[in-house]
């Protein structure tokens, strides 16, 4: 219950507005973002694009927002 307390307590980090700017895991959510709206319309996509090309993109999609999150960005941390 604790835990439910402490996170609907949680108040935006002083800086929000240049990390959303600049982060490239805000950058990379996004686009993941998009891609999973295409998710939703693959049934007119299913020919276009190869289904193991598409499982393929969203394991590296998903890695890559999970390294862009725990890396050091230049210019993010003040």
């Amino acid at each position: 219950m604790d835990k439910i307390k402490a996170a609907a307590s949680a108040r935006l980090i002083d800086n929000w507005r240049a990390i959303l700017a600049r982060a490239w895991s805000i950058r990379i959510a996004i686009f993941w973002g998009i891609v999973s709206g295409l998710a939703a319309a693959w049934p007119a996509l299913d020919e276009v694009v190869p289904i193991r090309l598409f499982v393929a993109g969203s394991v590296l999609i998903s890695v890559a927002l999970v390294v862009a999150r725990v890396t050091k960005q230049p210019g993010v941390e003040e």
